[in-house]
């Protein structure tokens, strides 16, 4: 990652990121683990950015990257989010994906865990939590190298890709990440 720099900026409704959206649920990687079919229709991409915006219990970002070098360009290579918060326990479930281009280039973990300091420094979560197929080595490596825990295995959770896949329950509290 020479002269590259990793933020995080909110979804909006610019064509920017309506484009980022749409590649990342196009792409099997992301409807592999996300568990989510592809937008049936540009309606459906709209309702989601719409409700990813507005919502008040999702925090939803994209992910860029600053290339430096003869002219500095920002890319858009990825999408980070906690949702289902639950403003009373201050819990919330947290997910990304990355353009299958982009990844490889440690910019996940890197804005995995600025999406962690901000939910617990500025939204004051008390614990992030995730599920995760039990095959997806690599996320769960870097999962844990972030602090998650292994809380559970649940059987058959998702269906993709024409089977039922086991995920694991990870989670992580402020006090562990304070602590780590």
């Amino acid at each position: 990652m020479n002269n590259e720099q990793v933020s995080l900026l909110p979804l909006s409704k610019d064509t920017e990121d309506e484009t980022l959206v749409k590649s990342l649920f196009l792409q099997p990687s992301t409807l592999r683990y996300w568990f989510q079919p592809p937008f049936a229709n540009e309606d459906e991409l709209t309702q989601f950015i719409d409700t990813h915006i507005k919502a008040d219990d999702v925090v939803s970002m994209t992910i860029n990257v600053t290339e430096s070098g003869m002219a500095e360009r920002q890319i858009k290579v990825g999408l980070v989010e906690v949702i289902d918060i639950d403003q009373i326990a201050r819990c919330g479930e947290i997910e990304i994906t990355l353009l299958d281009r982009q990844q490889g280039h440690g910019y996940a973990q890197i804005a995995f865990q600025q999406m962690i300091d901000l939910m617990f420094k500025t939204y004051n979560m008390h614990k992030l939590y995730l599920y995760v197929d039990v095959e997806n080595a690599p996320a769960v490596h870097i999962y844990k190298k972030l602090g998650f825990e292994t809380e559970g295995t649940i059987k058959d959770q998702f269906y993709s890709m024409g089977s039922y896949h086991d995920a694991y329950y990870m989670g992580l509290t402020r006090s562990s990440y304070e602590n780590k």
